[in-house]
């Protein structure tokens, strides 16, 4: 049976942000017949969220989510290096799918079920206050305002937490720990899509501040995007944007893929891209997803982490709503949890974004490409099939000879 709340709330948790996070949050409170509430700013779910779309064979396997629509398996991946031809790695299995974010989002909100929770969309929260009594949010719809009470809140609101605003928790990410990405969606022929399943990666000064450019297809629809830290790219005269035109205009390889596609739309967004940050959570109050910088540093992969995340700490916010917990304490265990599942490729990929990116030159990534066994193995990592820490043990000592052969 489901335990009420001792005190007068209107629910006992509430949900910020209808991403990966949230939703799938929702999703298990829903199993665990805890009651909640989840709002979102956005109409439909993901719609207006920068991202190329990428999600890994293991997160559709993980959290049930295989039947999407209009998702495009991805069987083969081709990489490009500074002063390297293009390499490429076949998988001859479908290794993830591409999928625009909206086509996500209303997936995971029908699996969300029915039962426990309310879901308001179109709603903004304003305000959070976390009080020895409760917490306390105000909301904005329609130009509407009102008061919600609750006892948990989860913040899965993206990088840059609504709840961080006015609870002193941690400071936002500084610009050496936090990314900035640039993407256009652009309409090709239908004669094209032959070119489907082949996820493309750019790396080197040419097309990103430190960071790498992307062509990800999907149908007539292709997501086309650079990325980098922050640091970077305010040190940079050029727009992010121009680093997207230099490589539809010069490199053979993305003309050729994306020949008579005409661009609808520009997006861009902040990426935490900092390793493993803590604190995650005080009393009252965890973060997840993107607002715990649940995102791989070396990959910008955020979806599956952000699962998990949004997984656990739904778990940990039952557990305090059985027992009438919600100190800091008791929900400390959220941040142990996610740690100890996604943590160390969190560390090691932030390491690795070091040595592979974070060079003019090329740096690790273009010491490795030499070798198509390594090129399989960053190839795995970069569709979610290896880790960070797998990655690094695995190339270690072909880099290594390499040095010493300097």
């Amino acid at each position: 049976m489901r335990r009420e709340t001792m005190s007068n709330v209107d629910t006992p948790v509430v949900i910020i942000g209808a991403g990966p996070a949230g939703l799938t949050a929702a999703r298990v409170l829903t199993k665990l017949d805890i009651d909640y509430m989840l709002l979102s700013r956005e109409k439909v779910p993901g719609e207006n969220k920068a991202c190329a779309g990428f999600i890994p064979s293991g997160a559709l396997r993980d959290f049930d989510i295989s039947a999407l629509p209009r998702a495009h398996p991805v069987t083969t991946v081709r990489m490009k290096f500074p002063r390297q031809d293009m390499r490429t790695v076949e998988f001859g299995a479908r290794v993830g799918v591409n999928v625009s974010r909206a086509n996500l989002g209303m997936t995971m909100l029908k699996h969300v079920g029915t039962g426990s929770g309310e879901i308001r969309l179109q709603t903004e929260v304003g305000h959070v206050a976390v009080k020895q009594s409760g917490c306390e949010l105000t909301l904005h719809n329609q130009g509407q305002s009102e008061k919600l009470t609750a006892e948990i809140v989860i913040d899965a609101s993206g990088v840059n937490p609504v709840s961080l605003k006015a609870v002193q928790l941690r400071e936002r990410l500084p610009d050496h720990l936090m990314g900035y990405t640039a993407q256009y969606q652009m309409r090709r022929p239908s004669s094209m899509d032959a070119l489907n399943g082949v996820n493309d990666f750019y790396y080197g000064s040419d097309f990103s501040p430190n960071g790498y450019a992307w062509v990800f297809p999907r149908g007539h629809i292709i997501a086309v995007g650079t990325g980098g830290l922050l640091r970077f790219f305010k040190e940079e005269k050029k727009r992010m944007f121009d680093y997207l035109d230099h490589l539809i205009s010069n490199d053979t390889s993305a003309k050729a893929t994306l020949e008579n596609s005409e661009v609808i739309k520009r997006e861009s967004a902040l990426v935490p891209l900092a390793g493993v940050v803590q604190p995650s959570f005080t009393d009252r109050l965890m973060l997840a997803g993107d607002a715990a910088a649940q995102c791989c540093p070396m990959t910008g992969e955020g979806i599956h982490y952000s699962m998990i995340g949004g997984e656990l700490a739904a778990e940990t916010a039952a557990h305090a709503v059985e027992k009438r917990d919600y100190s800091a304490q008791f929900l400390s265990r959220y941040e142990k949890d996610w740690i100890k599942a996604i943590g160390s490729n969190l560390k090691w990929g932030r390491w690795l974004q070091k040595k592979m990116v974070e060079s003019k030159s090329g740096g690790l990534g273009t010491s490795l490409m030499g070798s198509d066994r390594s090129c399989r193995i960053v190839a795995e990592m970069l569709v979610g099939a290896r880790s960070a820490r797998a990655t690094l043990l695995a190339v270690a000592p072909t880099y290594m000879a390499k040095k010493l052969r300097r």
